[in-house]
């Protein structure tokens, strides 16, 4: 008991960077034994070879550091966050890459990005993967996902950042008055993650029960439970169209991925929070409500066309299943998770195709809530940027309106400027990974779509249009690694680097 206790510390107050990989090499050895059961023995060996060697380098490290005690900053544990999600996938690559010889180096690079950054971008084609490999993808997604979850909460939020910057200037805040001290930010990292990888945990292990007891086979839902909790949209070596779930299992995967629409759903697990308050949130509310409203646009534009009449003939159930078909799609994606529904009826003609990707990409780019495994630029900054424009139009109309004295005006005007900035630089993003990848020779509207891919953290959406079949493998080393930054910028968001480079100009 006193070796754990003394042991326990010991990983403790390492850095950041060193006990996320510690971590990643446990889950090194959990596929390994996964892969020993299944008698792949072969990749059982690589993995634990590869899990051991890391957990030999991690232990060198605390021999070496022994009789230092370590602390981090703010500005520390942001740069080893960053750290995390562009070196430790160097590490994280190394099984694939030892047991498919004939891998390029960077492809999987960039595989291990996409799926510690949860956007699960498909880079290779799903049969070239054993079920290790495929276990191992959904994994390291879930292990980002988490780590995000928590970063969110010990890192983001005392220096305001990751979607918290709006509510840095409101009454009240503790946020706004004091900064944690360096003891407070260790004891605060273990204290969160006490409280939040149960939950995280116990969400993933309830949904992989739900999706095993209505047909699906016990591997495949463990990848979906994986993939749904973090958001990623990996689906394994199957289709998620061929889950033997069906509505059911649609349906179960849906709840479970209301927690990624907004935070307050994340708090009520910690807080005696009221099903109301949790009704009037505004990300809640806003999601549901365009989810709605492109679901209402989808089937009514579907059940317009005369070749659809003769389809599904004048049969209820028929229509039913389109209206979930077309819900359980758009919900998927607005939550950056990408799942398709098997009763989506997708029309391949290039004028359904154009209005379909460009109504996903804008559900993709508006994302889920803060403080959640969704990416995007996230519904609370849109809904504060809606009530500013309804502001505005208002004194547009009514020059002489006055404003009520118990409203924040100073503290809005603060959350719209700091929205607007976020929004205007996500833009920006978007159109700087855009026209980098057109400059090596691709297409536009297929360089355009996998920028919004990538910074969205949504990689299943360039499935729909086929843009796999481009083989993102065949692009230039320097699309490659445009896409690598694109992905982790776009799960890190673009404050959190800006404010590590305005810190190093400042000490500069």
């Amino acid at each position: 008991m006193l070796s754990h206790l003394k042991l326990s510390r010991i990983f403790t107050g390492l850095p950041l960077l060193f006990q996320i990989f510690g971590l990643a090499c446990i889950l090194m050895i959990v596929i390994a034994a996964y892969a020993l059961v299944t008698d792949v023995f072969r990749e059982a060996r690589i993995f634990f070879y590869v899990g051991l060697t890391g957990i030999l380098i991690l232990s060198l490290v605390i021999l070496g550091t022994s009789n230092r005690k370590l602390k981090e900053t703010g500005v520390s544990q942001l740069f080893s966050l960053i750290l995390s999600f562009l070196v430790l996938p160097l590490f994280l690559a190394f099984p694939t890459w030892i047991i498919l010889p004939n891998l390029n180096w960077l492809d999987a690079f960039l595989d291990m990005v996409g799926a510690f950054t949860t956007t699960g971008l498909p880079v290779f084609e799903k049969e070239l993967f054993s079920q290790p490999i495929h276990l191992w993808r959904a994994l390291v997604a879930w292990f980002g996902g988490g780590l995000i979850w928590i970063a969110a909460f010990v890192i983001l939020m005392p220096v305001n950042l990751g979607g918290f910057e709006v509510f840095s200037n409101k009454k009240n805040s503790p946020n706004s008055t004091r900064k944690l001290t360096l003891d407070e930010r260790s004891t605060t990292l273990v204290k969160v993650s006490q409280k939040l990888v149960p939950v995280y945990l116990g969400l993933t292990i309830t949904l992989w029960g739900c999706l095993t007891s209505l047909g699906t086979d016990s591997y495949t839902s463990l990848i979906r439970a994986l993939s749904v909790v973090s958001t990623s949209g990996i689906s394994g070596p199957e289709k998620f169209e061929l889950d033997g779930a069906g509505f059911f299992g649609e349906l179960a995967i849906v709840i479970f991925l209301f927690i990624a629409l907004s935070n307050n759903i994340l708090t009520s697990f910690f807080k005696q929070i009221r099903l109301k308050n949790i009704l009037y949130d505004k990300e809640l509310r806003l999601g549901l409500s365009l989810v709605i409203a492109v679901t209402l646009l989808f089937s009514f534009k579907q059940l317009t066309l005369s070749n659809f009449h003769t389809g599904i003939g004048d049969s209820f159930g028929s229509v039913i299943e389109l209206i979930w078909g077309n819900f359980f799609t758009i919900f998927s994606f607005i939550t950056t998770n990408g799942y398709v529904s098997g009763f989506w009826r997708f029309s391949s003609s290039s004028i359904d195709l154009s209005y379909t990707i460009i109504i996903l990409m804008g559900l993709c780019l508006f994302g889920g809530g803060v403080a959640t495994t969704a990416g995007g630029i996230k519904l609370l900054r849109i809904s504060i940027l809606f009530n500013a424009f309804s502001n505005e139009t208002g004194k547009l109309l009514h020059p002489s309106s006055v404003t009520l004295k118990n409203s924040p005006v100073k503290n809005l005007e603060i959350s719209v400027f700091m929205a607007w900035i976020f929004f205007m630089l996500f833009m920006v993003s978007i159109a700087i990974l855009t026209i980098f990848l057109a400059v090596f020779e691709m297409p536009f509207e297929e360089a355009l779509l996998l920028a919004v891919a990538c910074l969205s953290t949504t990689g299943p959406i360039i499935e729909i249009v086929g843009l796999e079949k481009f083989l993102i493998t065949e692009l230039s080393v320097f699309s490659k690694m445009a896409l690598i930054v694109g992905m982790v910028l776009g799960r890190l968001e673009i404050l959190v680097a800006l404010s590590l480079i305005t810190f190093g100009f400042n000490r500069a």
